[in-house]
């Protein structure tokens, strides 16, 4: 049997030819008369002390004397309730408790915990790993380069700060001859994202059938993972924005908040894009998004340009070229002062309807707002007031694409083309949807590209002592390159300080190099954004019987907290600019506590929204909370708000578990699209006594 404790049903069918039928059904229990249970958190944190409880249990006839045994890896064994003896007595029929006291040294990898029992007639063991996560808040430094045809060498200065554990840090990167391998690495970002609002979940998979229809159309091999993976991909993609849909056919950030003009714009655009690429869509999905589009045209704001722009941009696409009453909207906001994005998507939407009079008088605007040099040209935007509609990546992305539909042999195509990569933060950009933006510019661009004949040897170089060394050349130029990730073990010069990669190259041809330094600052040692002030208050919630039932209080935590109790935990965040989208609050849990899950039956003492069941007196109290979505993992909790208040209060609950001293970081706001957009909160140390 497997190595599974539990009971076992094994059931037989018979059928003869006559139709006669028969069925038996045998149940067995796989169990053993001593056995060892053990109980860790869901995951380490470095730094923190904490107590294992180990369970050993005899179902034997007799008293045994058991040799207990503890072996572990990436933690530190401090001491143990046997204290010298590595024996302990175990009555028949009973159990009895060892307890392991264990420091987490490392800051990453995994914790490896083996415990074994042995008597003189049975025994058992069991092994389990426990991931390691380090004390700090993470920090990744872009290490972008492309080295041209003229050129042999490139530099890249990056700083770690002196205070950082160096076992925290990595470098990360990889090589390649074409565009084409830099932006598959840009896909595998994308995919390996970590949430999946509306945006992330198109973004995820659109970009990946973009990029696999140009390859197939050039007949560029993709790897065999990406080929296998993809239509689970594009499958489990459009079944989660299927049941996103809202109930009036759009679609808002996420499945439960209002609906959001351009996210449904978004969401047609990309359902548009899926089924030019072959693949087989929900049609009534997709007509009821596209009349809500046309039907959201009659209420949208008139000062939203971008996103009015963006609307038609996504209904031409979807071949929708009769707009009924809004097309005095496209012609009104065509004769306005406008930026650069919302020229770029202008034009191309002029470009589909066929006016080349009003195309013609957009493109000449378009081009007079680019900013060129002798080596880059961009479109800007105003990048401080972080909103989609001012990003000059997303903008420069759309102009690039418009122009490669007019005439791929403009002179400043190439220059586009280097800025764009030139923004890179490691393997993607600096968040899906711009990463998204700029793939789907690049993939007609790489139509156009000779770079098909690279014939060089590339050394990497890391203060002054090879890391890498790759030979490319016609005959390797579509093998996959992996990405290369490096620690501290593998890398004797990497330092606190300054560090310098070098890429020397020796042949013909161009490299691209994308990757990242990625290592954890210590939480007082980050500089604070003041974009968001965020305040942490905590409180352990002590139980009193009330006329309705049980009532919790709120007081202050002064001693360590017993296993079983619970923690209330609420976060306050101020926003200090206006005007801002699409906000992001996450919390890291401090290791040895579990979330609540069942938080609504909780009646707090002066907290409203958390007054008992959300059916209460026979009345179904209104949707209580601010945020438009929440997400918990193992290590986390996150909210989301489409349009963030001044101020916002999010509140959550939490157990103790299991014994011992725990750090716990700072809560970090957030902009989803831009993370540099941020504040933290203060760091806390909380403790779980035996």
């Amino acid at each position: 049997l497997p190595d599974n404790l539990t009971s076992w049903r094994a059931t037989v069918r018979a059928i003869t030819k006559n139709t006669e039928v028969g069925q038996g059904t045998n149940i067995i229990i796989a169990r053993k008369n001593l056995l060892v249970r053990t109980e860790t958190p869901r995951f380490f944190r470095e730094g923190d002390t904490l107590l294992i409880a180990t369970n050993i249990h005899n179902y034997l006839n007799e008293k045994k004397k058991v040799k207990v045994a503890f072996k572990s890896k990436n933690v530190k064994l401090i001491s143990s309730s046997l204290g010298k003896k590595d024996e302990i007595l175990v009555k028949e029929n009973d159990e009895a408790r060892v307890d392991w006291e264990i420091v987490v040294e490392k800051s990453r990898g995994e914790a490896e915990i083996y415990i074994e029992a042995l008597t003189n007639e049975e025994s058992d063991a069991m092994q389990v790993s426990v991931p390691i996560l380090p004390y700090g808040v993470k920090q990744i430094v872009a290490l972008n380069a492309i080295v041209q045809e003229n050129t042999s060498e490139e530099n890249i200065a990056f700083t770690i700060p002196k205070d950082v554990d160096l076992h925290s840090a990595e470098i990360s990167f990889s090589l390649s001859p074409t565009l084409a391998g830099t932006m598959l690495k840009s896909v595998d970002d994308l995919v390996a994202y970590p949430y999946g609002c509306v945006e992330q979940t198109m973004s995820r998979f659109l970009p990946a059938i973009i990029v696999a229809n140009t390859f197939k159309e050039l007949k560029i091999p993709l790897k065999e993972k990406t080929t296998k993976e993809l239509p689970d991909v594009i499958k489990k993609g459009l079944k989660r924005l299927y049941s996103f849909q809202h109930g009036d056919g759009g679609w808002g950030w996420w499945q439960n908040d209002q609906t959001h003009p351009y996210m449904t714009a978004y969401v047609v655009y990309g359902l548009s894009l899926a089924k030019l690429a072959g693949y087989e869509i929900n049609e009534e999905v997709f007509q009821r998004g596209k009349e809500n589009l046309l039907q959201q045209l009659k209420t949208v704001k008139k000062e939203e340009q971008t996103t009015i722009a963006f609307m038609f941009y996504s209904l031409v696409t979807a071949d929708i070229k009769d707009f009924k009453d809004a097309k005095s909207l496209l012609d009104e906001i065509s004769k306005k002062e406008s930026n650069s994005y919302t020229l770029a998507l202008l034009a191309s939407v002029y470009q589909k309807l066929g006016n080349k009079e009003n195309e013609k008088k957009i493109f000449e605007q378009l081009m007079n707002n680019i900013n060129e040099n002798e080596k880059f040209a961009y479109w800007g935007g105003k990048q401080w007031h972080y909103r989609w509609e001012d990003d000059k990546i997303q903008c420069t992305a759309f102009a690039l694409k418009y122009l490669l539909s007019t005439d791929a042999k403009f002179p400043v195509i190439p220059k586009i083309v280097s800025w764009l990569l030139r923004q890179q933060k490691g393997y993607s950009w600096n968040s899906t949807q711009q990463t998204a933006s700029v793939l789907f510019a690049l993939t007609d661009y790489l139509k156009i590209t000779k770079e098909l004949e690279p014939d060089y040897t590339v050394a990497v170089l890391l203060n002054d002592e090879k890391i890498a060394e790759k030979q490319f050349n016609t005959k390797n130029i579509f093998e996959e390159n992996e990405k290369l990730s490096f620690g501290v073990d593998k890398l004797k010069r990497l330092s606190n300080g300054e560090n310098k990669i070098s890429i020397i190259k020796s042949g013909k041809g161009t490299l691209y190099f994308s990757g990242y330094n990625r290592y954890f600052a210590k939480p007082e040692n980050v500089a604070k954004q003041n974009s968001f002030t965020v305040e942490k208050e905590f409180y352990k919630l002590a139980q009193f019987k009330g006329e309705s039932g049980i009532i919790y209080k709120k007081e202050k935590i002064a001693r360590p907290l017993k296993s079983g109790d619970d923690v209330f935990v609420k976060l306050t965040v101020k926003a200090n600019e206006e005007g801002l989208q699409y906000f992001m609050l996450e919390d890291q849990f401090p290791s040895g506590f579990e979330i609540v899950k069942d938080e609504e039956h909780y009646n707090i003492d002066g907290e409203d929204q958390y007054q008992g069941n959300f059916i209460r007196r026979g009345k179904i109290k209104p949707w209580r909370w601010n945020y438009a979505s929440k997400e918990i993992r193992d290590e986390k909790i996150a909210f989301f708000v489409t349009y963030p208040q001044k101020e916002m209060e999010f509140t959550y609950i939490i157990k103790a578990q299991i014994p011992g001293t725990y750090s716990w970081l700072p809560a970090e706001a957030s902009l989803m699209y831009y993370p540099e957009v941020n504040g933290l909160s203060g760091n806390y140390e909380l403790g779980i006594g035996n």
